[in-house]
This record gives C-alpha cells, structure tokens and sequence, in this order.
C-alpha cells in the first residue's frame, strides 16, 4: 500500500512536471517519503526485475507473430551479461545461411520496442522476410540486462556505467558473438537514438569494428544536443536528477518490473491520455501514425531501464553542449582520462570506408535537424549514403509509428540489399 501510494504521487508529478520542477516543497516532500520506505522501494525493484520471466514474454510475443525466437547471453569484456534475441530465419525461407543485421534500441528501451507493432509493421519481421538474421541487442542494465558475472545488481558498482561503456564493451561484445555464433565475418547494424550513440563511440574509438560492421544504420542520431527541446532531458539537465528521481534508487533509472507494469497499465486504462503523456514525457512524444490500441502494450513495457549515470552523462550533453565522454569532475577527469575535462566524443576519427545512412525527422525532440547537420558534418564525405528529412516524424517514429514500413523500412532494405549484394559479386 505505501508503494502503491509512492507511485501514484509520482505519476501524478510527472504528469505535471510544469508545477513540481519550481517547487521545492514538494521535492521535500518526496525525499520524506522515500527516506521512510528507502530499503524497502530499491530491493522491491530489483527483485521484481529479477524475477519476471521477460526473456519467455519476449519469445512468445515473437512466436505468436509467426516466427522463430532464440535468446542468447552476451558477456562483455567488463562481465555485464546481455541478453540478444534472434530471429535465425523466416518460416516461409528456412534458408539457414542469411547476413545477420543487429538492431540496437535507444534511451530507456530494450529490444522490446522493434515488435510494438503487427508483423507487417515492424522492422525484425520484415528483414526476417527478406531474408536476413535478425539479432536484438539490449544495452546493460535494462530489462533484459540485469546480470553480472561478478557484480551483485544491487550494488552501486553494477550501476555505475553510461553510454561510453555501451559503445566501448555492449555493442562491440554483441558483435564479436554474432559473427562468432554465424561464421560470417561482417554484418549490417541499425541503430535508434542511444543505440547510434554508442555506435559513434565504437566506430571511432574500437580498433577494427568498421571491419565487422561495415554498414550502419541511424535511426533518430544523436550527437551533440545544444538544440534539444525533450523537457524531460532539458528539465533533468537544470535540476539534480539525484534529487528528482531519489524515489527510482540511488543507481537504477526508470525500471519496468512487473510490479510497477501492472500499477502502470491499469492506470493507463483509467486514463489513456495520461499514460500517453507519461511515456511521451520520459522518450518524446510520436508525432507519426500510431495505433493506439498499442498504448497498453507499449506502457507495460516502456521504460525498459537504465542507470542514474546514464541518465547524468545525458544531461552532461544538454548543459555543455559538446558530444563527450562521461564527466567525473576535475578530480575523476585526471584520474580516468589524464586531462581536467572529458575528451571529446570524434566522429571525424570513423574510418571513410564505412558506408552510413540517418534518417531523423523535423518533430525529433532528442535529435533535432539542426544537430544532425552539424553530426553530418564531422563525418568524413566517403561514410554518408544519404540522410533522409521526415516530414512530423519525431524521436519514437522511427520504431513505433505505423507508417514507418512505408517511410523508413524500404530505404534500409534497400541499402541492406545493394551493400550486400554488392560485398559477394
């Protein structure tokens, strides 16, 4: 009941975030509460994430869409165990030797978000029927990534990572595993928001992952984000979000455990134009076509989680307006990187040979145009196959919205089908 009651207050603050981010009051009044059920709230969270079986539901939403489902466990070089769905082939081909392509999602999500919509809508399971193997990444610490080798995932160290170490261990350990578990020495990569985040990093700072990844799709790119308008990032940005989201825990942001999924859903059900705004606060609003009937699912799985670091180093991006590594203060900056400040994140340093297409819309609240021209800029001239402008698309749209198979999908078939075709003549 005093969970329940935590909750409620705090949907009912995101819901208005206008009025509590200038009242101070009611900060105290959340930091009350939680110092009061504190232990209670972070060891119900974790256990909860623990304990649901995702990877089943994950599988059989899958399955009842007619296709095939595997999981697999991913171990980075720094012990994080991630789990990576496959799609190996389509029941109308069963054809067993296919280019594997790895789908990365974005801020707060898990792989989840490829297959919001029906089959015919949704990109795995039209790769899938075009012939690829389809893996579905998910970065450390959200739903399908709560496991160490080592590390006890309530400990704060488990927690402490941000999007350098995505780039720098999760995106290159996936890679290597794929290529590992096909034979097939390169594959094709599409990235959503955080997921071409990390992409930049390992392209740029990861001796030879051009080679294995030689094709990179960016859905909704992020770089520097002086032009940002999510409230949500820029409100986080001016406010201590330590002190804002004491109730999530000291180290985890935003989990989907089925004991907050099923207060959610039901409240999405009492009010469906408040769970939209909930959802929309946290990720940016979709601006594209939307089935709606979709809502429940989507707020029953959505936010799939992360750290509090993470949720920090973006904020880092908003205030100083520069695309860079994690900053620990003059002190860590010494310490982990050998200068004051953090370096620079360099798309200018990502080998020509790459081949990259982004697609970003005129709605993007977390990738606005303006910021991904000056990201298309640094990139060297060689890399850039194109970049598509859509017209109201905004940062979900690329995954979510109805219409995406019409917009987006055939373009990337197309780039998938030239480089490959091209890569065995």
């Amino acid at each position: 009941m005093k969970l329940n009651y935590l909750i409620s207050i705090l949907l009912f603050l995101i819901i208005n975030y206008s009025s509590y981010v200038s009242s101070i009051e009611i900060f105290k009044d959340i930091n009350i509460i939680y110092d009061h059920l504190k232990d209670d709230i972070e060891e119900i969270i974790v256990d909860a994430i623990t304990r649901v079986n995702h990877v089943e539901y994950f599988i059989d939403i899958v399955n009842s869409n007619g296709y095939p489902c595997e999981h697999h466990s991913v171990i980075t070089e720094d012990g994080y165990i991630l789990g990576v769905f496959r799609i190996p082939y389509s029941y109308n081909d069963q054809n067993k030797t296919r280019q594997p392509i790895l789908l990365q999602h974005g801020l707060l999500d898990s792989s989840i978000t490829w297959i919001v919509n029906n089959a015919n809508q949704s990109l795995p399971f039209i790769l899938s029927d075009m012939g690829y193997d389809v893996w579905m990444g998910n970065n450390r610490g959200n739903t399908f990534s709560i496991n160490h080798t080592r590390l006890d995932v309530k400990s704060r160290e488990f927690w402490e990572f941000s999007f350098d170490d995505m780039g720098w261990y999760d995106l290159p350990s996936m890679v290597d595993y794929i290529i590992q578990a096909t034979g097939i020495d390169e594959i094709g990569y599409v990235g959503h928001s955080e997921g071409t985040m990390q992409a930049w990093i390992s392209y740029s700072e990861i001796k030879g992952f051009d080679k294995k990844v030689p094709i990179y799709i960016g859905l909704g790119p992020v770089g520097n984000v002086s032009h940002i308008t999510n409230v949500a990032l820029k409100t986080m940005a001016t406010f201590r979000i330590d002190d804002l989201f004491r109730i999530f825990g000291t180290k985890q942001f935003l989990p989907s455990p089925k004991l907050l999924r099923g207060i959610f859903i039901s409240f999405c059900i009492d009010c469906p134009l408040c769970c939209e705004d909930v959802v929309e606060w946290l990720c940016g609003p979709h601006k594209g076509a939307f089935n709606q009937s979709r809502m429940p699912f989507v707020s029953g799985n959505e936010p799939g989680g992360t750290s509090l670091r993470n949720m920090v180093h973006f904020t880092q991006l908003v205030n100083s307006k520069q695309f860079q590594h994690y900053d620990y203060g003059v002190i860590g900056n010494l310490l982990h990187y050998g200068h004051e400040k953090p370096p620079l994140i360099n798309v200018e340093n990502i080998p020509p040979t790459v081949k990259i297409a982004l697609f970003s819309g005129t709605k993007d609240e977390l990738a606005d145009t303006i910021d991904v021209k000056q990201l298309v800029s640094l990139l060297p001239p060689e890399t850039i196959l194109s970049w598509d402008i859509i017209e109201n698309y905004a940062h979900l749209d690329y995954v979510w919205a109805i219409d995406a198979n019409i917009l987006v999908y055939p373009k990337i078939l197309n780039y998938f089908n030239n480089f490959f075709n091209q890569s065995k003549s």
